[in-house]
């Protein structure tokens, strides 16, 4: 039987009176009493999910990560932004990029704002992206392990730092997430129909994001 105990601020887990460690040797914990509740759920359920965004696979993710890890995270966070989807414009349809223009500014321009960077946007698929991201390099230092997985795995998702920051700043939630990061999908759907296999595979894509915002709902 699995026990959950408080030790500060947060929420153990004890087996046979032993703390209950991740792969790499680190105690597992999390920060809110419900979510402790739905990682017992899943450790009852006794078979582990591949599904790598289940709840308590990133909690397991989470808790694992060594110093190292974490920095590792971190950079590549900022390799992705200076990437980030939002930037791209090299499309030939010039009603896409008016979309993108009138849906992605808004978040560019305050993303910019908060953080004193500027991008350019892309409009060649020859792009060397160097940007110096100070401040938002302290913003990811300041994040607890949890906060920095969910933008990482988001990030990871839909190749956009920039959303998935105002995502996890609860400025846009999933569906918004899943509808902006679609935007060139959803168009060329309507100009040339469906495909059963991108169908399934736009299934998987907004599983996947349900999942992380699941995780992320009971974290923060």
């Amino acid at each position: 039987m699995i026990k959950i105990i408080k030790v500060n601020k947060n929420y153990r887990f004890i087996k046979n009176n032993q703390n209950l460690k991740t792969e790499s040797g680190n105690i597992l914990f999390v920060k809110r009493k419900k979510h402790a509740e739905l990682i017992i759920e899943e450790f009852l359920q006794q078979t582990k999910s591949k599904n790598p965004n289940t709840l308590l696979n990133l909690t397991l993710f989470s808790c694992n990560l060594n110093k190292d890890e974490i920095e590792q995270i971190k950079q590549k966070i900022i390799e992705l932004l200076n990437f980030d989807l939002l930037i791209f414009r090299f499309f030939d349809e010039i009603e896409l990029v008016k979309i993108m223009d009138k849906e992605f500014d808004p978040f560019i321009c305050e993303f910019e704002d908060l953080f004193d960077c500027k991008f350019k946007k892309i409009f060649s698929i020859l792009h060397s992206g160097n940007l110096k991201h100070l401040l938002f390099k302290s913003y990811l230092d300041k994040l607890d392990i949890f906060k920095l997985t969910t933008i990482f795995k988001l990030s990871s998702l839909t190749k956009s730092v920039i959303l998935s920051y105002f995502f996890v700043n609860k400025k846009i939630n999933y569906k918004t997430l899943y509808k902006l990061t679609n935007i060139e999908y959803n168009y060329q759907q309507k100009r040339w129909g469906t495909v059963e296999e991108q169908l399934l595979m736009n299934k998987d894509f907004i599983e996947r994001i349900k999942n992380i915002s699941f995780f992320f709902k009971n974290i923060s």
